[in-house]
């Protein structure tokens, strides 16, 4: 009888594991989408069965998208830092930024 409550407890943590919620990207994450999605059609990225030759940017072309987008280098590495650090979050962000990509085209 008393490891009743102590297993309800265990699936109650067990089920709540499982259950892993959908990201919800606020402000800061969105504006670094676009930025990203501005950068990967600058460099050539397109959809599945269309060729668009890849293309490096150049540092001033870099430096004048960051500008655009109102961004820098250590804002853009400390955003990669903290989504390093949370997987979910970058996958939801690179779905965002995929799908504009997806209207873009």
């Amino acid at each position: 009888m008393r490891s009743l409550p102590v297993f309800l407890l265990f699936m109650v943590v067990l089920g709540g594991c499982g259950l892993q919620k959908e990201k919800k990207l606020d402000a800061n994450d969105l504006h670094f989408a676009e930025f990203y999605g501005d950068y990967l059609a600058r460099s050539g990225v397109a959809p599945k069965g269309k060729a668009v030759p890849y293309t490096d940017l150049t540092p001033a072309e870099l430096d004048t998208l960051f500008a655009r987008h109102g961004l820098n280098q250590k804002i853009f590495d400390a955003k990669l830092k903290a989504y390093s650090q949370d997987p979910q979050l970058w996958r939801a962000v690179l779905e965002h930024v995929q799908k504009e990509l997806h209207h873009q085209q």
